[in-house]
C-alpha cells in the first residue's frame, strides 16, 4: 500500500483528465491496457456523468472529486457488490475522520448525518461496475466516485437533494487529500474482504446507517417494493 503522503504527491503530480464525458469508459480503457492492481482515473469535469438508473450526476469543473478507481480483489464475482457497500463505508469514514457529519443511505449514498437544513441531503454518489472473465472469474470492479466538495449552492431539481462539504463549513480538503483518504479506506475494504469476508465491513456500514426503522422504497429490475428499512443481511441486502 502507498502511503498517504506520497499517494497526495502523485495525485497533485500526475496527469489528470480535465474534461471526460463519463469518466468509466476512460478508466476502462486504461485497466484493459494493463495498468496496475489499483488504478485510479480524476477527472476536473464530466460532461455525462450518471447515476443510479442513468440519473444525471451534476459535476462541474473544480468543484468536485470526480474520480474512479479500479480495482482487481480476489473475491468471487457474487461478492462484488461488497465493493459499492464497502465504498459508502470508506467515503463516509473518510469524511467523518475529517470531520464532517456523514452517514449511509442503502445501499451506497453518502448524506449528511446532522440534524438542521441540509440534514439527509446528498454529498457523495457512488456507482460501481465489474467484468467477469470467461474462466467465470472476477477481472476487475470499477467504482465510481463523486463526492460535492466546494459548491455554494445547487439549482434545479439538486436544490433540496444535494450538499456539499463547503456548505458544512468553510475549511475544505482539498481534492488531493480527499482522493487519498478515499483511497487508503477503499483499499482497506479491499484487504478485509480477502481476509475476513463482508462481516466486518457490515458492521461499520450499519454504524454509518441512516434510515433504520424507517420505510423506504426499493426499485430494481423487477419493479418497485416498500418496506421498512430493519438490517443489512450478511451478503448486503
Amino acid at each position: 500500500m502507498q502511503d498517504s503522503n506520497s499517494r497526495q504527491a502523485a495525485i497533485r503530480l500526475g496527469t489528470h483528465g480535465e474534461d471526460y464525458g463519463n469518466w468509466m469508459p476512460v478508466s476502462m480503457l486504461r485497466l484493459v491496457r494493463g495498468l496496475l492492481a489499483l488504478t485510479v482515473v480524476l477527472a476536473d469535469r464530466q460532461t455525462a456523468g450518471r447515476g443510479r438508473y442513468d440519473r444525471i450526476w451534476s459535476s462541474a469543473s473544480g468543484e468536485g472529486l470526480w474520480m474512479t478507481a479500479l480495482v482487481r480483489p480476489h473475491i468471487l464475482p457474487e461478492q462484488a457488490p461488497w465493493f459499492t457497500l464497502g465504498a459508502a463505508v470508506a467515503v463516509a469514514e473518510s469524511l467523518v475522520a475529517f470531520g464532517y457529519p456523514a452517514g449511509i443511505k442503502w445501499p451506497n449514498d453518502v448524506l449528511v448525518a446532522q440534524e438542521g437544513p441540509l440534514f439527509r441531503r446528498k454529498l457523495c454518489g457512488i456507482r460501481a461496475e465489474m467484468d467477469v472473465a470467461e474462466d467465470g472469474t472476477l477481472s476487475w470492479i470499477n467504482v465510481g466516485i463523486g463526492l460535492n466538495l466546494l459548491q455554494e449552492q445547487f439549482e434545479g431539481s439538486l436544490k433540496d437533494v444535494a450538499a456539499s462539504l463547503r456548505m458544512l463549513g468553510e475549511d475544505v480538503p482539498d481534492r488531493a487529500q480527499c482522493a487519498c483518504a478515499v483511497l487508503d479506506k477503499l483499499e482497506e475494504m479491499g484487504d478485509i474482504f480477502e481476509r475476513e469476508g463482508f462481516a466486518p465491513v457490515r458492521r461499520r456500514w450499519l454504524d454509518l446507517a441512516l434510515g433504520l426503522g424507517s420505510e423506504a422504497t426499493v426499485r430494481d429490475i423487477e419493479g418497485e417494493q416498500r418496506g421498512v428499512v430493519r438490517d443489512l443481511d450478511e451478503e448486503g441486502h
